[in-house]
Order: structure tokens, then C-alpha cells, then sequence
């Protein structure tokens, strides 16, 4: 698997900014005090670190493929004692089956060649009853004003680039497709970011975004 953005500094800076507030905060009600977490592919770190600020002292691991980020966010994410970070393969979760409450990827499913089979393994880890939660983009409906020829030749670029790795960068819009193939129930909150879940009552209203 190739990560199209890298690990170039410019781009790990623009991680570190991510907090729970400005990039997830549709699943801040869902992370009380001794909840339990997964944040997979976490990059640096500081979402995750934010995550254990707010359920500690639940237990909060971050994971990632990359052991040099990992380093960086064992170092500089300012995690508390109920914070971890280890390297994983987000195909094969070295953790036992019904393990956390929230299994959390921030903008992760679009660099994958196999995102339903990441749903997948993510919700082996998870509770039942408990939370899948994934934001995601779709690049295919990027829209700027005014228009810009330069924006749109490198969106173009972008795009076929992050297929030629293995990616898709319209995942956002498979995502409800996805859910249903592994029997996860689709939310979405009013920020256009998607929530999955399992377990649930069957009779739990659900609504879908329709861009997903």
C-alpha cells in the first residue's frame, strides 16, 4: 500500500493541526469517560491524544503502518498514561475480537486498495453495540469558486495518481455500499461526516448521506 500524501514534513504539519474538535467532532458525544478506543492510521497523533484527553482513564490506542510516524507521535502528540501508539496493519489488528467501544479512521479508507475489508477487521475489534466511525472524502465532488483551470488539472492529476496507488479517492461515496456489504448500520451527522455502527437494534432509525 502507497500513501500518496507521504510523510513529508508540509504534510505531517498539516496532520498535527487535527484536534477532535476541528476534524471530528460528530463523535465527540460518543466519547465519555471510560470508553474505550481504537484511532487507526493515526498519523501523529494529536487526534488521538485529544481522544484520550476525553475518555481517560479509558484506554486509547492509536495505530498506524508507518513506524517513523509512530515515533514522532510516541514523542509529540502529548498523550496522557491511557494513550499508546504501536505500529499496525489495519488489515490484521493485532487485538482480540469485541475489544473497544469506538473504532475511529480519520480520512484513512481513501488511500486503501481494500477499504470494505478495513470496515471489516474494524468491526471485529469493536463491541457490539459499540461505534465504527469513519470520515472520508470524496474527491469526484470537490467544488471551488471561481473556476479555476489550474485546481482542475490537479485535482485530475490527483486523482489518477491515488488510483494508480491502489487508492480511491471518491471513497466517500462507496461508503454507504461498503457499510451495508459487512451489516454495519449507516449514520450520518448534519457535517456531512459518515458514522457506522453495529450491533444496534434493528428497529434504530438510521439516515444515510446521499452523497456517501
Amino acid at each position: 500500500m502507497t500513501y500518496t500524501h507521504g510523510h513529508h514534513e508540509s504534510v505531517l504539519r498539516s496532520h498535527k493541526w487535527r484536534t477532535v474538535d476541528n476534524s471530528a467532532a460528530y463523535l465527540a458525544p460518543r466519547l465519555t469517560c471510560g470508553n474505550s478506543v481504537l484511532d487507526v492510521w493515526c498519523g501523529p497523533g494529536t487526534i488521538t491524544a485529544d481522544i484520550g484527553r476525553r475518555v481517560a482513564p479509558g484506554r486509547v490506542l492509536g495505530i498506524d503502518a508507518s513506524a517513523d510516524v509512530i515515533e514522532q507521535a510516541r514523542r509529540g502528540a502529548g498523550g496522557g498514561p491511557n494513550v499508546e501508539f504501536s505500529v499496525g496493519d489495519l488489515y490484521a489488528l493485532d487485538t482480540d475480537d469485541d475489544t473497544f467501544d469506538v473504532v475511529h479512521a480519520h480520512q484513512v479508507l481513501q488511500h486503501l486498495a481494500d477499504p470494505v475489508g478495513a470496515l471489516r477487521e474494524m468491526k471485529r475489534v469493536c463491541k457490539p453495540g459499540g461505534l465504527v466511525a469513519a470520515r472520508v472524502g470524496d474527491y469526484g465532488a470537490f467544488r471551488w469558486y471561481p473556476d479555476e483551470p489550474a485546481i482542475d488539472r490537479w485535482l485530475a492529476l490527483y486523482r489518477n495518481i491515488a488510483r494508480r496507488n491502489a487508492g480511491e479517492p471518491d471513497a466517500g461515496r462507496f461508503l454507504r455500499s461498503g457499510a451495508r456489504r459487512e451489516a454495519l448500520k449507516a449514520k450520518a451527522t448534519p457535517s456531512n461526516h459518515v458514522l457506522l455502527a453495529h450491533g444496534l437494534p434493528q428497529s434504530t432509525p438510521y439516515t444515510l448521506d446521499p452523497a456517501a
